[in-house]
């Protein structure tokens, strides 16, 4: 079906006008929407989940401070499916610019280039929009062959795994003992959890008029995100308690609520939750993965029920985004949130070498 959604809203001038994106993109691909396994699931499609759409909400005051920090004059709103090649080299460009200057690494999801993997969608994913939403708004930048830099890596190409390629070609996962768990709830067994994807699993016990899992498919639920979070929806690990074999850690999950949930239409405001895993690795496979932590209170801010800052009471995590504090201890300084030392005793454990 044609695309209603928007894809990129263009650049944000000087004044923090909008200037529109160029009127000859193609398009965007929702190949990447149709996550069919081995049977019957390549023919279901999305259209049931697709809303329709006006124009993303920008959070103006976030941007400007996200490009002077990191040099530019524009920051474009880049939509996580667009595969238009112009888009995704700039995208790319700002990834090697956010790089250079920070010292940031992206993430490592494998070897996502190997000819022989039979992805969903006919065609592998391009992580370059994803990996620029992470590196501007992680709040940590863990140390090369740290134990978090591990699990991060490991998490995130499982999770790739989880949403591009069939179960039989996933190399994360001990796949005669692998089961998930969500809050002390049902444990999902292999067959379960690839077949209904990470959402379903993840949301089983969630408020059911917030999110009812036994109305979704593994495509529809990713799709409900994806027009939610236009801009991707990152993850990073925040400290590691154990190595292996029982893995703890904590993690952040965020994204811009650009576009909608439920009718319900985001302005641009970065919604943030935290929460607790536990992993078995066996034989460096995982074994079995128990994550906790609050989604209704999540929700409850993309349905309009109250307001992002009051996160703050439930124990989510606020931290600001590396490439702002690090670019006001350089000097550079924002004009929005001048930095001060109660900042700087605030932020002491969220140090770059976090």
């Amino acid at each position: 079906m044609a695309d209603t959604g928007p894809k990129r809203v263009g650049f944000l001038d000087e004044e923090g006008g909008r200037v529109p994106a160029r009127v000859d993109s193609p398009p965007i691909d929702h190949s990447e929407d149709y996550h069919g396994s081995e049977g019957e699931r390549e023919k279901e499609s999305l259209a049931h989940a697709e809303p329709e759409h006006s124009a993303p909400s920008v959070d103006l005051e976030r941007r400007r401070t996200l490009c002077e920090a990191i040099g530019v004059e524009n920051l474009p709103v880049f939509n996580v499916q667009d595969r238009d090649p112009e888009t995704l080299a700039e995208a790319r460009a700002l990834v090697d610019r956010i790089k250079k200057k920070y010292g940031f690494v992206e993430p490592d999801r494998g070897n996502i280039d190997n000819p022989s993997i039979n992805w969903r969608g006919g065609r592998k994913p391009d992580y370059t929009i994803a990996n620029l939403q992470y590196l501007l708004g992680k709040t940590k930048n863990h140390k090369p062959g740290s134990l978090e830099l591990i699990v991060e890596n490991l998490v995130k190409k499982w999770e790739m795994e989880a949403t591009h390629k069939l179960f039989h070609e996933w190399e994360t996962v001990n796949h005669s003992k692998y089961t998930v768990q969500a809050n002390g709830g049902k444990v999902f067994s292999a067959d379960e959890a690839c077949w209904v994807g990470n959402y379903n699993w993840l949301l089983d016990a969630v408020n059911k008029d917030y999110y009812d899992n036994s109305k979704e498919t593994f495509e529809s639920s990713h799709g409900r995100f994806r027009y939610a979070f236009l801009e991707g929806f990152p993850w990073e690990v925040l400290e590691v308690f154990s190595g292996p074999p029982r893995v703890a850690f904590s993690w952040r999950h965020w994204a811009v609520f650009s576009g909608e949930y439920q009718t319900i239409k985001g302005h641009g405001q970065t919604v943030t939750m935290t929460g607790f895993g536990m992993i078995l690795i066996e034989d460096m496979k995982v074994s079995k993965m128990d994550i906790y932590y609050k989604p209704d209170d999540f929700f409850e801010v993309l349905l309009g029920k109250r307001e992002v800052q009051e996160l703050g009471e439930t124990g989510a995590a606020h931290g600001e985004p590396l490439i702002l504090k690090m670019a006001k201890r350089e000097g550079s300084g924002c004009p929005f949130h001048p930095y001060t030392s109660t900042d700087k005793e605030e932020h002491r454990d969220s140090s770059v070498n976090g």
